[in-house]
């Protein structure tokens, strides 16, 4: 059966792949896990190994390699456990950025973000932040009204972190179109199978 943690990360990247004219990267970690990141993507993605120490420090080191090493702007991270994630969220976030400029987030239900985007690096927006709070978000955007960055918000989404999150969008999936989160779908039905023995 495929693991939960690979349902969320295939459906994450057949909603980037199918976005059009963009070039997606995944920044994975363990360092040894790209063979099976490369196996669960639908089209060619470059695979770089997460650096950095916390979470502020990793996504600022990714952005870094887009936007400074790379010559990607804008630069959109995206986390890999969103269940309801989709090409409207995508297209916000691009949309904003061209538009404003500045930084764009899309904030999460547990206080945090699923989305940062940005066109330049702005890393005081990393500094200091107790990531896994649920006041991130709000500590994110004080942090960006202080150094004087523009911030536009996109669509919320949630992220699975527990077994509510779980019940949650097992629930929400029943009024998605059924290409929603189809890896998703195929392992609740796994799983459903498996606890009852059939």
């Amino acid at each position: 059966m495929t693991s939960l943690r690979a349902a969320l990360l295939a459906d994450t990247l057949d909603v980037v792949c199918r976005f059009g004219s963009v070039d997606p990267f995944v920044f994975y970690t363990p360092h040894d896990g790209g063979h099976e990141i490369a196996a669960l993507a639908p089209c060619a993605v470059t695979l770089v190994a997460q650096r950095g120490g916390d979470l502020g420090a990793r996504m600022l080191a990714a952005l870094r390699d887009l936007i400074e090493v790379r010559r990607h702007a804008p630069a959109i991270l995206v986390g890999s456990d969103i269940p309801l994630l989709a090409a409207e969220h995508l297209f916000e976030a691009t949309d904003a950025l061209r538009r404003n400029g500045g930084v764009v987030v899309g904030g999460a239900d547990d206080g945090g973000y699923y989305l940062i985007g940005m066109n330049e690096i702005h890393e005081g927006l990393f500094d200091r932040i107790a990531w896994g709070g649920d006041s991130v978000l709000i500590d994110t955007l004080t942090r960006a009204d202080r150094l004087g960055v523009g911030v536009s918000l996109v669509r919320g989404g949630y992220d699975v972190d527990t077994i509510d999150d779980l019940r949650r969008v097992e629930r929400d999936l029943t009024r998605e179109p059924p290409e929603r989160a189809r890896h998703l779908r195929e392992w609740f039905v796994d799983a459903t199978s498996g606890f009852t023995g059939s």
